[in-house]
């Protein structure tokens, strides 16, 4: 499992939602009743009220459960907003996180989002080392820092 944290809201979560794909939990998000139907992360008929004696998490945690490809492509296509490719490059497939991470680098350097260009650019170095773990670190840590600098 993978943690995230998506939203700086420091409340205490009294809702969580989730996604299930192939009949295994995909991800669980849990939130505050402000939170608890973040666009990007609301499942709806799936949003249930935490129990008295269920873990509270902080608002916006969630336990990612996907395989780490598809973590990383959701980070790009997710908060970071990329998709697609630049034109005179073919679509990458789903789990080929290197070309997707590529690819977003490259765009992010047309764009001139410097910060997200750092943030690729390292994460292809951990890619370099065989560091999958250290780059899903990375892109939560980010993540987080993007929710702040938004105060969602």
């Amino acid at each position: 499992m993978h943690l995230r944290q998506v939203t700086a809201c420091p409340q205490p979560a009294e809702y969580t939602t989730h996604r299930r794909q192939r009949r295994q939990l995909a991800w669980q998000i849990y939130t505050c009743p402000r939170h608890r139907r973040l666009f990007e992360w609301s499942v709806p008929g799936n949003l249930r009220r935490l129990a008295a004696d269920d873990e509270r998490p902080p608002c916006g945690t969630v336990h990612d459960h996907r395989p780490h490809a598809e973590i990383i492509v959701s980070h790009l296509r997710g908060w970071m907003c990329v998709s697609g490719t630049p034109s005179d490059s073919p679509d990458p497939s789903e789990d080929d996180w290197q070309a997707h991470l590529s690819n977003a680098r490259n765009w992010f350097i047309a764009t001139g989002e410097s910060d997200l260009q750092a943030v690729t650019e390292q994460a292809l170095r951990l890619a370099e080392t065989g560091a999958v773990g250290g780059i899903l670190t990375l892109l939560a840590h980010a993540e987080t820092a993007a929710a702040r600098r938004r105060r969602r």
